[in-house]
């Protein structure tokens, strides 16, 4: 018979490649007998801390898959349980488990998020940034300070804190900036980056503030153009809705000709990729093709 420990190993194999195939359901059938068996082994050896790890690690990877299904309340329980046990591990060895309790802390201010509590996300997403503040800089906190800083800033938004939600996102900005110019555009951050972005766009457009909301508008549709360009065709609905914003923006600023171009600059990219890679960027070109003929009617 299998030691329980690499049926566990392998039931998390498992679950992540199912996950990855978009087999949602068997992922979390597979998951979930993995944390039954790790809770099991927990209790007949309370006293080996490997076991809170990998229950941690399960229920972290457990709380992604349910939200990939919409099933928010069920995350929420396990990404919850996997911040506890990452918080009890941290005094066990500080510089591993502090990362990891810092992302299971921004993952749950996410979840709760969507589901509508966002002064708990607030909460949460700042607790995550302490920690990530509290750590030495390698790379795992310089890709995972700005992504909680820009998940904190639109959870400011959604709470009515524009003043904590401008200072959050012009700060994850800055730190992706820093990134890009360093080592190019961080592929694992760059929605983060551009939902940064994109949030202060929205808060300098309500202030009136047009010069600072299209700059903001520039480095998001920037981004997105760059992922589409980068074989990425599922950001195209992003990129639409970011060059719809900054062309209402420029027309706002005195400058509409500039959203007209900014727009059929990115219908040119979108048609010549889909003459490249017949059909792959046909709902892309849609799009971008209507959001064009909306700015032409518009300006």
């Amino acid at each position: 018979m299998m030691p329980q420990e690499d049926e566990i190993s392998q039931l998390m194999g498992e679950a992540l490649e199912l996950f990855r195939s978009g087999h949602l359901d068997r992922a979390r059938r597979s998951s979930e007998r993995a944390i039954e068996m790790c809770r099991e082994l927990t209790a007949a050896e309370p006293g080996d801390p490997q076991h809170g790890r990998v229950l941690a690690s399960l229920l972290y990877n457990h709380a992604t898959v349910l939200n990939r299904m919409d099933r928010r309340p069920a995350a929420l329980v396990a990404i919850l349980e996997s911040c506890r046990l990452y918080e009890q591990l941290v005094p066990l060895d500080r510089l591993a488990f502090k990362p990891l309790h810092a992302d299971a802390l921004t993952r749950a201010g996410t979840t709760l998020a969507a589901l509508g509590r966002a002064e708990e996300a607030v909460a949460y997403q700042r607790s995550a940034v302490a920690a990530y503040e509290s750590l030495p800089v390698n790379g795992v906190v310089e890709r995972g300070l700005p992504r909680a800083l820009a998940l904190l800033a639109a959870s400011h938004d959604a709470n009515d804190q524009p003043e904590q939600a401008i200072s959050a996102a012009t700060e994850a900005v800055g730190r992706y900036e820093e990134l890009h110019a360093r080592d190019g555009l961080p592929v694992d951050g760059a929605s983060y980056y551009a939902l940064a972005a994109r949030t202060l766009s929205r808060l300098h457009a309500r202030r009136g503030d047009w010069g600072a909301a299209t700059s903001a508008d520039a480095v998001a549709v920037g981004i997105y153009r760059l992922l589409v360009e980068q074989d990425a065709p599922e950001y195209a609905e992003q990129l639409a809705a970011a060059l719809a914003d900054s062309a209402t923006n420029l027309s706002a600023a005195g400058r509409p000709d500039e959203g007209v171009e900014q727009v059929r600059d990115a219908a040119r990219l979108v048609h010549e990729l889909n003459l490249r890679f017949p059909g792959r960027y046909a709902a892309a070109v849609s799009r971008i093709d209507a959001v064009l003929a909306a700015v032409r009617t518009s300006w």
